[in-house]
């Protein structure tokens, strides 16, 4: 699969002015992603239990900035309130923080984990988090591009209404598969125009998506083109409750 969008910053030296912070203490006892309240428009600092390794903060969100200075994280989300997906690694765990920028003041987000060793003794590896999640997402679209995702992804059609309107590029079709926790989409794309169109990952970002694929990134006239898209899981309305869908194993 070509062109998978994955972006790490690199931990570098942390710089920042006295200011008031408010303060979140979190609980850590598993695995699980932590959802925690950042601010929309000042720092949030992060306090771990072990010193961030180099080159251990991965997101896909282009608007974060985010710099870690041994252990602590500070977020700049540069005025963005769109949420983000966040991986830390530690010296002794990683983390999936699921971050909500809202209008509040500064924020300091003390975390305690259960695991870490009294005295910063190292536990597991701390890359099997990020290793289970890049590669939950890496499989998702291999399977959703191969037309093999489990029968527990239900296929239905995207209306017309929700194609993106900033292409220049004629959607032929659009599925959305939905899982219980994930969700991946499929744009078939059609170049009806007369000269070249490029095409980039960041076209489709609107904060909510955990990894993007594109098959071609150059698309000559006459040409097509695949978008997969992978986000969490949301409800459905409740008029789309009952619809009928086709088996996605038999949707291409």
């Amino acid at each position: 699969m070509r062109g998978v969008l994955v972006t790490a910053a690199l931990a570098v030296t942390v710089s920042m002015s006295p200011v008031s912070w408010a303060k979140q203490d979190v609980l850590v006892t598993d695995d699980s992603p932590i959802a925690v309240t950042i601010s929309s428009y000042q720092l949030t600092l992060i306090k771990l239990p072990g010193a961030v390794v180099p080159n251990g903060i991965l997101t896909v969100s282009p608007a974060l900035e985010v710099r870690a200075n041994g252990p602590n994280v500070a977020i700049d989300p540069k005025g963005s309130t769109a949420p983000a997906d966040l991986v830390v690694m530690t010296e002794q765990q990683s983390y999936l923080f699921q971050l909500v920028p809202r209008a509040i003041p500064a924020e300091t987000i003390v975390v305690q984990d259960v695991r870490v060793p009294a005295g910063g003794g190292k536990a597991e590896d701390p890359a099997k988090r990020l290793e289970s999640y890049v590669e939950t997402n890496v499989e998702l679209l291999k399977q959703a591009a191969q037309g093999t995702l489990p029968r527990s992804y239900v296929a239905t059609e995207i209306p017309k209404t929700a194609h993106p309107k900033w292409l220049e590029l004629e959607v032929l079709e659009a599925t959305e598969y939905r899982g219980p926790v994930y969700t991946v989409r499929r744009y078939h794309l059609y170049n009806h125009q007369g000269a070249t169109q490029s095409l980039r990952q960041t076209e489709f970002f609107t904060g909510e998506e955990l990894s993007i694929a594109v098959d071609r990134h150059v698309i000559a006239h006459a040409q097509e083109a695949s978008v997969l898209i992978v986000t969490y899981t949301k409800p459905l309305p409740k008029d789309q409750r009952k619809a009928n869908s086709p088996d996605p194993e038999r949707s291409h």
